[in-house]
C-alpha cells in the first residue's frame, strides 16, 4: 500500500506518515513561479461512518467481510464521523483521500503543476508563464483574489470533500511564498514571524523565568521551546545538507550568528541556570553512567538524589553531550571543555536576571589532568590553596566542584571506584581506562565498560566507594539551598523568579 500512495516514487501525501512531514511536503515546491494552496473543509469530520465502512468494504487492497468493516468503521468514528485526535483519524484519512490524490497528480501533471497534500492542506505549483485555469483562476475583476479552478473543483467534490474557500490564496514569486507554514521561495526557512515569536519567548525566560506565548499570554514550557528552536535549527541544517559531514564547528560558523546564539544561551539556561533539578556534569557520558548506575544502587542511603516511589524518582539531572551541545554551546565533553566551561560560566550566565534555582556540579578527576581546575579555584578564592581531599569545593554562583574520592597524595580517577574485580574481561579483552588510542583486539575502552558491565550488572556492583561522592552531592544541594535562600532576601522580589 505504501508504494501504492506515490507517483513515479514521489510521495503525494505527507501527512501522518513516517519519514513524511511538513518539510518534505513544502520542498517540492521550493523555489516556483506560482505557489497555489487550498484548504479541505471540515477534513476528519467529512469523512462518516459510511465512508468508512464503504471504504473497507470495497477498495480491493482490503475488501473486509461486512462484519469486520462495520467494526473498524465504529471504532473509528465518534457520532458518525472521524473524530479529531484519534489515532485512527490520520491512517483512515489518508487512505479514503489517495484516491483524491492521485486524480489531483493527475490533473497536475496534465497542466505541467507539482501536487502534494498534508492533510488537509493542498498545494499545486510550476514555474509555467501562466498558471493553470483548471486548478486556480483570478476573479475576473480582481488583481489578488484567486479561487479554485472548474477541473480542481469538480474533483474534490466528486471525491465527497469541500473546499474552504476562504483559505485559498495564491503566491508569486515576487511576494513570500510558503506552505505548510514553511518558506519555499528558494530555500526553506521558517517565517519571519515565527523567529521573532520564539525569541520574544526566550527573553522573557531570561529575563522573568518564564515565558509565554503571544495568545493571551498562555504560559509555555521550556520543552515547547525546545522544540521551536529545535525545529527552525532542523530546516536551516537541510538548507545545508553538505554540512551534515561536516564538524558541527563549521555548521556553528555558517548558521545565521542571532540565532546560533540565541540556541545557546537557551541551552545554558535549561542546563545551568533555570532547571528544574540540580545539574551534574562530568568529563564524559560514561561518568554520567557510572553514577546514574551508583545512585540507582544506593538510593535508600540518598533520598536527597533519588526517590523510587515517585512517578520521575531522580533529583538530579546530567548534563547530556551531544550533537546540539557542541554546535551551540561548544561542550562536546573531556577535562579540557570543563575547565573552559568554569572559567566562562559567569560570562554565560550573565544574560540570565533569576536567582538560579539550582546548583551546577561539576565532577573531576582528581589527577593531574585537573590541575587547572584547582588552579582557578584557587585564583578565584583569593589565592588560597584549595585540597584535593576536601568532598567539594563552592567556586562561585550556583558552581560547585566534586573531585573523585582519594588520599592524600594519590591520584584517582572515577573507574578508581570500582573493585577490580568488575573489570573482568569481554571476548579476552582487558579494560584500559586511557584517553589515547590503543589495540581494541586486546582491550576494550570506557564505553563498553559503562554499557555493557556498569549498567546491565549494577545491581550486583559494590558501590560503596561512590557513597563520598553521593554524599557530596547531598551537601552541595544543601549547601546552595542555603546561599540561594541568603540571596534572595538581598534581591529585589523581580529577581526572584516564578
Amino acid at each position: 500500500m505504501e508504494g501504492a500512495r506515490t507517483t513515479k516514487s514521489r510521495v503525494l501525501s505527507h501527512g501522518f506518515k513516517k519519514g513524511s512531514s511538513i518539510i518534505t511536503n513544502a520542498a517540492n515546491h521550493r523555489n516556483k513561479r506560482w505557489v497555489f494552496n487550498i484548504d479541505l473543509k471540515d477534513f476528519f469530520p467529512s469523512i462518516n461512518f459510511g465512508r468508512v465502512f464503504g471504504f473497507f468494504l470495497k477498495d480491493r487492497n482490503f475488501a473486509l467481510d461486512p462484519k469486520i468493516a462495520t467494526v473498524i468503521a465504529q471504532i473509528a468514528c465518534h457520532h458518525n464521523e472521524l473524530p479529531q485526535g484519534s489515532p485512527c483519524s490520520p491512517a483512515i484519512s489518508n487512505l479514503i483521500a489517495h484516491v483524491l490524490d492521485i486524480k489531483l497528480n493527475k490533473l497536475a501533471r496534465k497542466h505541467r503543476c507539482t501536487y502534494t497534500r498534508y492533510a488537509d492542506d493542498i498545494t499545486f505549483s510550476t514555474n509555467e508563464k501562466e498558471f493553470p485555469e483548471a486548478i486556480g483562476r483570478l476573479v475576473r475583476g480582481s488583481k489578488d483574489k484567486w479561487v479554485a479552478g472548474d477541473g480542481l473543483l469538480a474533483l474534490v467534490y466528486r471525491a465527497g470533500f469541500k473546499i474552504n474557500h476562504d483559505k485559498t490564496r495564491m503566491q508569486r514569486r515576487d511576494s513570500r511564498q510558503d506552505t505548510t507554514g514553511l518558506i519555499v521561495n528558494q530555500k526553506l526557512n521558517v517565517r519571519h514571524e515565527y523567529y521573532k515569536q520564539v525569541r520574544a519567548m526566550c527573553h522573557h525566560l531570561f529575563t522573568h523565568g518564564y515565558a509565554y506565548s503571544g495568545v493571551r499570554h498562555k504560559p509555555v514550557s521550556n520543552d515547547t521551546i525546545d522544540g521551536m528552536l529545535t525545529f527552525i535549527h532542523q530546516i536551516r541544517k537541510i538548507r545545508s545538507p553538505t554540512l551534515a559531514a561536516n564538524d558541527p564547528a563549521d555548521f556553528f560558523k555558517l548558521e545565521q550568528p542571532g540565532f546560533s546564539k540565541l540556541y545557546g544561551r537557551f541551552l545554558d539556561y535549561c542546563a545551568f541556570h533555570g532547571m528544574l533539578r540540580p545539574t551534574i556534569i562530568c568529563e564524559g557520558k560514561t561518568d554520567n553512567i557510572y553514577l546514574l548506575s551508583a545512585i540507582k544502587r544506593l538510593a535508600p542511603k540518598f533520598p536527597a538524589l533519588i526517590d523510587t516511589e515517585q512517578k520521575v524518582p531522580m533529583k538530579i539531572q546530567f548534563f547530556n553531550y551531544r550533537s546540539l551541545t557542541a554546535m551551540f554551546q561548544e561542550l562536546s565533553g573531556g577535562g579540557d571543555e570543563m575547565y573552559k566551561l568554569m572559567k566562562g560560566f559567569r560570562e554565560r550566565m550573565k544574560p540570565f536576571k533569576q536567582v538560579a534555582s539550582h546548583p551546577v556540579i561539576m565532577v573531576v578527576d582528581n589527577d593531574k589532568a585537573s590541575n587547572g581546575i584547582f588552579s582557578y579555584i584557587s585564583a578565584v578564592q583569593s589565592g588560597a590553596p584549595v585540597s584535593r581531599l576536601d568532598p567539594f569545593h563552592h567556586v562561585f554562583d550556583n558552581l560547585y566542584v566534586v573531585p573523585v574520592p582519594t588520599t592524600k597524595g594519590v591520584e584517582a580517577i572515577i573507574e578508581d571506584l570500582f573493585d577490580p574485580m568488575v573489570m573482568k574481561s569481554i571476548n579476552g579483552r582487558t579494560f584500559n581506562p586511557s584517553n589515547k588510542k590503543f589495540d581494541l583486539t586486546k582491550f576494550y575502552g570506557k564505553n563498553e565498560f559503562a554499557t555493557d558491565i556498569v549498567a546491565p550488572e549494577r545491581e550486583t556492583i559494590d558501590f560503596t566507594k561512590f557513597e563520598p561522592m553521593l554524599r557530596a552531592f547531598t551537601d552541595v544541594i544543601a549547601d546552595y539551598e542555603a546561599r540561594r535562600a541568603a540571596m534572595l532576601k538581598l534581591t529585589p522580589a523581580t529577581a526572584m523568579g516564578p
